[in-house]
C-alpha cells in the first residue's frame, strides 16, 4: 500500500508539470504580444480548478452514484474516510492534476482574442460541471466500486484520451466557433495567412515536457505499482514517436502548403494522447500502429478544420478532440480478445464509438451553451484595436509589449505590389514632413525678423525718447514725481525688449545649435532640477542620430512641453527619459513621470498635447500614452530618422 501512496504521488506531480509543458508550448506557439496573457491564464485556471474541482467536481465524478449520472456526498472533500478506499486524499490530488490539464487546453486553442474573465468564467464551469459529470459515467467506480452507465456497457478509457483530452478538445471547438478566427488569418480571398510564432525551440520545450509528464499521466492511471508500469511507459514513448512519423508522411504527400515543422509537434502530442487511451491493454507494436494512424488523422483533422475557417491557435482540438477520439476508437480494434470484457471486436468497436459520440455531444453542446451565454452577457473578445495591439498591453499594460506594438506598427511598412515591386510609403511621408518643417522653420525665421525690426526696433527708439524726455524733466523741473514717472516707464521699454530677446532666443536656442539635442536637454533638465526640486533620470541608450537643423529644434520643443506639462499639471516629484533606437530607422523618446495621471479619453486638451503631436505629425512620429488616474504618465514618441 505504501508504494503505491508513493508512486501515484509521484506520478500526480509528473501530471503537474504538464503545467509547465502547456505554458512553454503555447508561449512558443502563440506571437510574442500576447504570450504573457496566456502564461498568466494558465496559473489562474489552474488554481481556478484547485478550488472548484476539489470543493465540487471530485464530488460529482467519484461520489456514491445517483443513477449511474452523477456522484454526490463527497462536497468540500468531507466524508471520504466512508469510502474505505485506502488511497483517500492522494486519489483526490492524482485526479485534480487530471482536471488541470483538461480546463488548460482550452485557453491555448482560444488565445490571442479571447478576454481574460470570461475563459475564467469558462474555467469554473468545466471544472466544475462538464468535465466531472462525463468523467463520472466512465471512471466512477475507480474510488468506490459502484456502477456507472457508460462503464456498464463497456466503454473503455484508460487514463483518459476520451475524459480528459476529449472533453478539453470538443469545448475548445465550441469555443473558437463562438469566439471566431484572429484578425487576419484569411485574406480576402480565402487564403491561410501565417501569422508567426513567438518562440519554436521553447515550443519544442514544452512538447519534451508534456512528453516527460505523460508517464505520470499514463503510469499513475494504474492506480498502483507493479510489472505493467513499464509496459504502460514503453507504450507511451512509442506511441509519441510514431505518431510523429505518421503526421511528416502524411503532411509530405497529402498536405500542401504546409510546413512539416508543425507536424512533429502535432504528431508527438497526438500520439501521446491516443495511446492514454489504451496504453495498459495494448502490446507495443500495436502502440506504434496506434501513434502512426493517429498522428495522420490530427494532421488531417487540423487542415480540415482551416478549411472550415476554425481558428485554434494551438492545434488543440486537432491534437485532443481528433486525436482523443482516434486513440479511443482504435483500441478496439488492436486491443487484445481478453480486455474486451466479453464482448466481440465489432461490438467493442460500436461501444468505443458510442462513447466518443457521447462525449462529443456533451462537451461540445455544453461547451457552445457555455460560451454563447458569456459572449451574450459579458462578451468573449477583444477589439480590434485591442487585438491587433495585444493582450500583454490590453490585459497587462507591459511597456516592452509597447515598444514592439510601435515597432509593428510604425508608418514605415512596406508594401508589395502585384508585379513584386515594393513601395515604400514611408519616402512620401518624409517628403511631405520635411516640408512642412521647412515651412514651419520659414514661418519661424519671419516671425524673429518682424519683431526684430519691427516691433523691437520700435521699442528701442521709444525707450532712447523716453531717456532724453527723463533727462530733461530732471534737469529742468529737479527731482519731481513726474521725473520718476518717467524713469519708470524707460525701465518697463527695457524690460519689454529684453522679454523680445528672450522669445527670439527661445524661437532658436543658440546651445541647440553649439552642443546638439542630447546636451541640450541634459543641461535643461539640470536645470528644472535646481528651480524646481524634480529628481530627474536621463538614460541615453542609445546615440542621438544626425538631426537636421529644424529637427532638432521640434524635437527640443517637443522634449520642453512634456517637462513643462509635468511642472504645471502632474504634481510630480520623480520623471525618467529614456532615449533608444527602435529600428535602424525609428528613434523612441520616453518620458515617465510618477504624478497623479489622467484619464486620456476625457482630457483631449489643456496639458499641451495638441502642440506636441502636431509638432510630431510634422516629424512623421507617432505618439502613444500610458496613463492611469494616480498611477503616472508615459509618453511614448516614436520619430523616424534616415541612416
Amino acid at each position: 500500500m505504501n508504494i503505491n501512496h508513493l508512486w501515484l504521488i509521484v506520478s500526480a506531480c509528473f501530471v503537474f508539470f504538464m503545467q509547465a509543458g502547456f505554458v512553454c508550448y503555447e508561449v512558443g506557439f502563440i506571437r510574442s504580444k500576447n504570450v504573457i496573457s496566456v502564461a498568466i491564464e494558465n496559473i489562474l485556471t489552474f488554481v481556478i480548478t484547485t478550488l472548484v474541482y476539489c470543493f465540487l467536481g471530485f464530488a460529482l465524478m467519484f461520489g456514491p452514484t445517483h443513477f449511474g449520472i452523477y456522484g454526490s456526498d463527497y462536497w468540500l472533500l468531507s466524508h471520504l474516510s466512508l469510502s474505505q478506499n485506502p488511497l483517500g486524499f492522494v486519489f483526490v490530488f492524482f485526479e485534480l492534476m487530471f482536471a488541470g490539464t483538461a480546463v488548460t487546453i482550452v485557453s491555448g486553442s482560444m488565445s490571442e482574442r479571447t478576454r481574460l474573465l470570461p475563459l475564467l468564467i469558462a474555467a469554473v464551469f468545466l471544472a466544475g460541471v462538464i468535465y466531472p459529470l462525463f468523467g463520472h459515467w466512465v471512471w466512477g467506480n475507480l474510488f468506490i466500486d459502484q456502477p456507472t452507465w457508460l462503464r456498464q456497457i463497456g466503454f473503455m478509457d484508460f487514463a483518459g484520451a476520451t475524459v480528459v483530452h476529449g472533453t478539453a478538445g470538443w469545448v475548445s471547438l465550441a469555443g473558437i466557433i463562438v469566439v471566431g478566427s484572429r484578425k487576419d488569418r484569411w485574406d480576402a480571398t480565402g487564403k491561410l495567412i501565417k501569422l508567426g510564432r513567438s518562440n519554436i525551440p521553447f515550443a519544442a520545450l514544452g512538447t519534451f515536457i508534456l512528453w516527460f509528464s505523460w508517464f505520470g499521466f499514463n503510469g499513475g492511471s494504474l492506480l498502483e505499482f507493479n510489472d505493467r508500469v513499464g509496459l504502460i511507459l514503453l507504450n507511451t514513448n512509442f506511441a509519441a514517436a510514431s505518431g510523429v512519423v505518421g503526421a511528416i508522411l502524411t503532411n509530405r504527400f497529402f498536405i500542401k502548403d504546409h510546413s512539416y515543422m508543425e507536424a512533429i509537434f502535432m504528431g508527438a502530442l497526438g500520439g501521446l494522447v491516443a495511446i492514454t487511451a489504451g496504453s495498459n491493454y495494448l502490446q507495443p507494436l500495436d502502440a506504434v500502429m496506434v501513434g502512426f494512424i493517429s498522428g495522420s488523422i490530427v494532421a488531417f483533422s487540423g487542415l480540415w478544420l482551416e478549411k472550415l475557417g476554425l481558428d485554434d491557435a494551438v492545434g488543440a482540438v486537432s491534437i485532443h478532440g481528433f486525436g482523443g477520439a482516434a486513440g479511443t476508437i482504435l483500441l478496439a480494434f488492436f486491443a487484445p480478445l481478453e480486455f474486451l470484457g466479453g464482448q466481440t471486436r465489432l461490438v467493442k468497436v460500436l461501444v468505443q464509438f458510442a462513447g466518443v459520440a457521447v462525449n462529443f455531444l456533451w462537451a461540445f453542446g455544453l461547451g457552445m451553451l457555455m460560451f454563447y451565454l458569456i459572449n451574450k452577457s459579458l462578451g468573449l473578445r477583444v477589439s480590434e484595436d485591442e487585438e491587433e495591439k495585444g493582450l500583454n498591453i490590453v490585459e497587462f499594460s507591459d511597456i516592452y509589449s509597447w515598444q514592439d506594438y510601435l515597432k509593428m506598427t510604425h508608418y514605415e511598412s512596406l508594401t508589395q505590389d502585384l508585379s513584386g515591386k515594393i513601395q515604400v510609403q514611408n519616402q512620401l511621408l518624409q517628403k511631405q514632413a520635411k516640408l512642412l518643417v521647412e515651412t514651419q522653420e520659414q514661418e519661424r525665421v519671419k516671425l524673429a525678423r518682424d519683431l526684430h525690426d519691427g516691433v523691437g526696433q520700435s521699442l528701442a527708439a521709444l525707450k532712447l525718447q523716453l531717456g532724453m524726455i527723463a533727462q530733461k524733466v530732471k534737469s529742468e523741473h529737479g527731482d519731481t514725481m513726474l521725473s520718476g514717472q518717467a524713469e519708470r516707464t524707460v525701465n518697463l521699454a527695457a524690460e519689454t525688449i529684453e522679454e523680445i530677446r528672450g522669445v527670439l532666443f527661445n524661437l532658436k536656442p543658440a546651445l541647440l545649435q553649439e552642443k546638439g539635442l542630447s546636451a541640450s536637454v541634459e543641461i535643461l533638465l539640470q536645470n528644472l532640477k535646481d528651480s524646481r526640486g524634480i529628481t530627474f533620470a536621463y538614460n541615453l541608450l542609445a546615440p542621438m542620430p544626425a538631426w537636421e537643423e529644424a529637427e532638432s529644434l521640434n524635437l527640443y520643443r517637443i522634449i520642453q512641453e512634456c517637462l513643462t506639462n509635468i511642472l504645471k499639471h502632474a504634481e510630480a516629484t520623480e520623471v525618467m527619459i529614456n532615449f533608444s533606437k527602435l529600428t535602424s530607422s525609428l528613434y523612441l523618446f520616453q518620458i515617465s513621470d510618477n504624478g497623479q495621471g489622467f484619464n486620456k479619453h476625457e482630457v483631449h486638451a489643456g496639458i499641451g498635447l495638441n502642440s506636441i503631436q502636431e509638432r510630431l505629425r510634422m516629424l512623421g512620429g507617432k505618439l502613444e500614452i500610458i496613463t492611469e488616474e494616480g498611477k503616472g504618465t508615459t509618453l511614448m514618441m516614436e520619430v523616424p530618422y534616415e541612416y
